[in-house]
């Protein structure tokens, strides 16, 4: 990857959050991590993320909530947001289409993939 891409990952599992950013930045993204969606400001602070990936169930704001407010706000618009989860592959692409989000990748596909995958989705978003 020449570009070190930025990302947003948002999930109410500690665990979950380790492990992906672990993965993904071993692939050389830059990464950052909120469980709590309300704090997503602070989380952020001036940074801009080339895509957000976020679990669809949390407590509070789901996954699919969190897409529609960052697709109807000026300011979010424009990033790509991707629905990760462990829901069954046409549950989510639903989903991923009723909330309009950029995608869709499963949790079940695991961690090896993902790098190579979100790479593929911030390059469609991009042209």
């Amino acid at each position: 990857m020449t570009t070190r891409h930025k990302v947003l990952m948002v999930d109410d599992s500690e665990i979950s959050l380790h492990l992906v950013a672990a993965a993904l930045e071993r692939a050389g993204y830059e990464v950052r991590t909120t469980v709590d969606v309300h704090n997503l400001g602070l989380t952020l602070g001036g940074w801009r993320p080339d895509i957000i990936l976020t679990d669809v169930d949390m407590p509070n704001l789901s996954g699919l909530e969190l897409c529609r407010l960052l697709k109807s706000s000026y300011e979010t618009a424009d990033v790509p947001v991707v629905l990760f989860s462990s829901i069954p592959h046409d549950e989510l692409a639903t989903m991923a289409r009723d909330c309009e989000a950029d995608g869709f990748l499963s949790k079940a596909s695991g961690l090896g993939r993902l790098p190579q995958e979100l790479a593929l989705l911030i390059e469609t978003a991009l042209f």
